[in-house]
């Protein structure tokens, strides 16, 4: 009883290890995406890489890339016009992308549009 105790225990411990080690948005690196461009990468990466990124621009674009990851290496806020794979149904979807900042989805999408953001007030991340 005691060992199922101490099992039971472990799990909880080992779950917030996990959960400590993600990264947060603000720790993705800009991989090989250069000062000035927004760039997307169509896979799932951390760190520095050298994939090639499905989209790298310096102005506002229209088109169609899959990405997993984005980064804003810009200095301008951007809003980010996506669609996720397999729910293409529900519509796009915006984001407001800080310069300097980036993420990812858990979800492949695609990326459709990006334009240099017109602040209305509401929150960028």
């Amino acid at each position: 009883m005691r060992l199922k105790s101490l099992v039971l225990a472990a799990v909880p411990a080992a779950f917030l290890g996990v959960v400590a080690s993600a990264p947060s948005a603000s720790a993705w690196s800009p991989g090989n995406c250069q000062t000035g461009t927004f760039c997307v990468w169509p896979e799932y990466w951390y760190g520095d890489t050298d994939m090639q990124p499905s989209l790298v621009t310096d102005d506002e674009w229209s088109g169609s890339a899959l990405g997993h990851i984005f980064y804003n290496r810009t200095s301008q806020d951007v809003t980010m016009t996506y669609v996720v794979v397999g729910q293409e149904e529900k519509g796009p979807r915006t984001a407001c992308v800080s310069g300097n900042n980036g993420s990812y989805f858990t979800m492949p999408m695609y990326v459709t549009d990006i334009a240099w953001r017109e602040d209305d007030g509401s929150p960028c991340w």
